[in-house]
C-alpha cells in the first residue's frame, strides 16, 4: 500500500494576497493603531515595505537567537578537509565562507555555509574511517600557540569571521554546530519578495509586530513600544516549544558520592 504524500512544511507567506501572512496582519494592525495615518503604510509596491519587512524579520531573529531558538541552530559535515601544507609550528590555517587556507592557498570547494554566523561547537576525525566524533574541539579564547601538527586539530580559536586551527598531518572530516540568521525576503524568479515562506512555524503573529515596531520607530510613535512588548511576548511563545520540548528530557542528577550500584549504595 503506498505511503501518503509528506505534509509539507506549515510555513505561512508574508502576504498571500487573501489577507492572510504577517505583513498583511501587520498592516492591519497599523490601520486599527497608528492615530491620523489612511493606511497604505505596508502595501507591497510601497518601496519602503520590504525594508520595513525585512528589518522586522532580522529583530526576530535576532531576539530568538539570544534566547538559544533551536531553529537559529544547524550542523555541517564538511569532508576530507586537506592536509596542512606549512609544517612551520606557527603557522595556522582557518576555514570561512570562502574557502579554506591550508598554510599557502586556499581551497574555495572547501567553505562554511553562508548562514553560518558563528561555530557553538567543533569536531574533527580522521577522514575516510566513520570513526566517531569523540570529544569536541576546545576552544582557546586567547589565540593558538605554535605547535606541532598532529594527525587532528584539538584546538581552535574563532576571529575575524573565520575559525583558525593549527592544521593536520592527514585529511580530517570537520563537523560544525553554529548558530545561523536566515535571509531577507527577495524577489526570486518569479516568485515576488512577499509571496516568500517564513520559515519559522507559527510566527506570523510575532513577526506581524515587529514589522510594526519597524514602521512606528521611524515616526516616534506613541504605539510603538506596545507593538515591542507584544512582539517580544508572541517571540517567547515561539521560544517555549524548544523549553517544552527539553523538558521531556529524563535528566538525573548524579549522586555527590558518585554513581550507585545495583544495590543502591555509592562507591
Amino acid at each position: 500500500m503506498p505511503l501518503p504524500p509528506a505534509d509539507t512544511a506549515p510555513y505561512e507567506v508574508l502576504d498571500d494576497g487573501n489577507g492572510g501572512g504577517a505583513l498583511a496582519l501587520a498592516r492591519g494592525r497599523l490601520n486599527d493603531m497608528i492615530q491620523n495615518v489612511g493606511g497604505d503604510i505596508l502595501k507591497v509596491d510601497q518601496p519602503f515595505a520590504r525594508t520595513y519587512c525585512n528589518g522586522g524579520w532580522r529583530r526576530m531573529q535576532h531576539f530568538l537567537a539570544n534566547l538559544g531558538y533551536a531553529r537559529l541552530v544547524d550542523e555541517i559535515v564538511i569532508s576530507a578537509l586537506p592536509v596542512c601544507k606549512s609544517s612551520d609550528p606557527a603557522s595556522q590555517c582557518w576555514i570561512d565562507w570562502t574557502g579554506f587556507f591550508d598554510g599557502t592557498q586556499v581551497w574555495t570547494n572547501y567553505a562554511l555555509p553562508k548562514r553560518c554566523s558563528f561555530p557553538l561547537k567543533i569536531w574533527d576525525r580522521v577522514s575516510g574511517f566513520n570513526a566517531g566524533w569523540g570529544e569536541p574541539l576546545k576552544e582557546l579564547m586567547d589565540g593558538l600557540p605554535a605547535t606541532f601538527k598532529y594527525p587532528r586539530n584539538g584546538i581552535f580559536d574563532y576571529r575575524n569571521d573565520r575559525i583558525y586551527f593549527p592544521g593536520t598531518t592527514i585529511p580530517v572530516d570537520l563537523r560544525v554546530r553554529f548558530g545561523q540568521y536566515m535571509p531577507n525576503f527577495t524577489t526570486q524568479g518569479e516568485t515576488q519578495w512577499y509571496q516568500q515562506p517564513v520559515p519559522i512555524v507559527g510566527a506570523t503573529d510575532a513577526l506581524a509586530d515587529f514589522i510594526c515596531i519597524e514602521a512606528t520607530d521611524g515616526r516616534d510613535d506613541v504605539d510603538s513600544q506596545t507593538f515591542k512588548t507584544r512582539a517580544e511576548a508572541e517571540a517567547k511563545l515561539i521560544f517555549n516549544r524548544d523549553v517544552r520540548l527539553k523538558n521531556r528530557s529524563n535528566v538525573r542528577r548524579r549522586p555527590r558520592s558518585g554513581p550507585r550500584n545495583a544495590y543502591g549504595y555509592a562507591y
